[in-house]
């Protein structure tokens, strides 16, 4: 079984610098300290119509994984995510989408 969590989130109000420095961080973090059993499936900057500057769409096969990575997420990109709203749900397989039509 499959879980995807879509994890909207907000910048804080930043400075030029901090704005670069952000992105800095976040591409080392990602790249670095990113468990390979949370598969980033999609990273998207812009969330039109809601007040959300994006959100990130990871997906495992542990649920777990995610709950006990969480803290360690927030406490390091605390400094310029403002709030965060995670939704989660579990993926179809391709049997359950056949019998739904």
């Amino acid at each position: 079984m499959t879980y995807g969590f879509l994890v909207f989130y907000r910048y804080k109000l930043m400075a030029e610098q901090e704005a670069r420095e952000a992105k800095e961080f976040w591409m080392k973090f990602s790249e670095e300290s990113w468990p390979k059993e949370l598969r980033i499936v999609g990273d998207y900057r812009y969330a039109w119509g809601t007040e959300w500057s994006g959100f990130l769409v990871v997906e495992t096969d542990d649920p777990q994984m995610f709950f006990k990575f969480w803290p360690h997420f927030r406490d390091k990109t605390r400094w310029y995510i403002e709030n965060t709203r995670t939704v989660i749900g579990i993926k179809r397989d391709s049997d359950q989408l056949l019998e739904s039509q």
